[in-house]
């Protein structure tokens, strides 16, 4: 016996034998996914409540593919964008057509240059005058989720220690190269994202990942964003280097010191993500709420019309901002772990 809606079918359980249940499953959900009599599925027990039945193996790989028809009114970046937007959206093969055009140079030189900063295993395998066929070589995660933001965390922290080293040293040249560090970390903001986007369709991914329920990714993704903003405030922060003028005097001590305590309040957020305690979480939350105070108060102390007050007061701006997202990933810890310091409680039934 069945019942049926739109997206959603509901059976009767059975049992066989005296202490097996079954369940039959829709025809054509199973040819769908070329399934037959004898094939073996995954059946994974969600902490939710809920159980989510996979097949073992994809076993016939999607007939369609994105085509990207490139016009002569697109620009360079609307097309980067475009090719960005199906990477992170889960797509492993696509198409960059001209018809009856060649594809210019800058366009190539675009395409060659993502592909080898900022997607991880992926390459060109066909290209010719009028089209380029780009393919994500693996599905499956190469490394697990922790792993692979442990990485991009300590990209960042490094990022960030180095650009407070040029700011104490006023060194100009070593600040533009640390600008460019920003491309590693978008190319694991990129790749993490692709494949929190794939773990939501997935049990397997999202198991491959390391994660146990679907509600995980979405905290995740926050922080991966967090992590992505705080590099673009750190390159930011570089380029105000780069740009200074000579005449400008040595960055003041008080600004160089509230970055090292930012420094150290990011280097602490991975241990709380890590070790998943809120009352760890909500202390940071504290730490970090006094040094924004703190911040605050120091950018009211440089409130001159100087050129070199303005530099000073951009620093700090920056630095205040980044504040704020390491409390961004605070908070989704805390939400994520707020049910292990409550006790729950039966909802009485106040009917008559």
């Amino acid at each position: 016996m069945s019942t049926k809606t739109k997206n959603m079918e509901r059976r009767n359980i059975q049992i066989s034998g005296g202490s097996t249940y079954v369940i039959s499953l829709p025809k054509k959900w199973i040819e769908k996914l070329n399934l037959k009599n004898g094939d073996s599925m995954q059946i994974v027990n969600n902490p939710n409540n809920s159980i989510t039945l996979s097949a073992d193996s994809i076993q016939e790989e999607s007939t369609t593919y994105p085509e990207i028809k490139i016009k002569k009114t697109d620009s360079v970046e609307s097309i980067k964008r475009k090719i960005i937007s199906l990477y992170i959206s889960g797509h492993s093969f696509m198409v960059l057509n001209s018809p009856r055009a060649k594809i210019e140079t800058d366009v190539r030189s675009m395409v060659m240059k993502l592909i080898r900063t900022k997607f991880v295993g992926t390459e060109i395998i066909e290209s010719d005058s009028e089209s380029i066929t780009i393919k994500v070589l693996s599905t499956i995660p190469e490394m697990k989720l922790e792993l692979a933001f442990n990485r991009m965390f300590k990209s960042t922290s490094n990022m960030f220690s180095e650009t407070m080293h040029a700011i104490e040293k006023g060194d100009s040249e070593y600040a533009q190269e640390i600008v460019h560090m920003d491309d590693e970390i978008n190319r694991f903001s990129y790749y993490l994202t692709r494949n929190l986007v794939m773990a939501l369709d997935d049990a397997n991914i999202l198991s491959a990942l390391g994660l146990e329920k679907t509600s995980q990714a979405i905290g995740y993704k926050r922080i991966i964003t967090c992590v992505e903003r705080i590099a673009d405030h750190i390159s930011t922060i570089a380029k105000v280097v780069v740009d200074m003028e000579k005449n400008i005097s040595k960055t003041p001590k008080d600004i160089i010191n509230t970055y090292q305590k930012t420094i150290e309040l990011f280097d602490k957020t991975m241990t709380l993500i890590s070790e998943r305690n809120y009352s760890q979480a909500e202390k940071h939350a504290e730490e970090i709420e006094a040094l924004i105070d703190e911040t605050n108060a120091l950018v009211k102390s440089t409130k001159t019309n100087s050129e070199a007050s303005i530099v000073y007061q951009n620093l700090i701006y920056q630095n205040r901002r980044i504040l704020d997202y390491i409390l961004d990933i605070s908070e989704v810890v805390m939400n994520d772990t707020v049910d292990s310091i409550v006790s729950m409680k039966t909802i009485e039934n106040t009917e008559a």
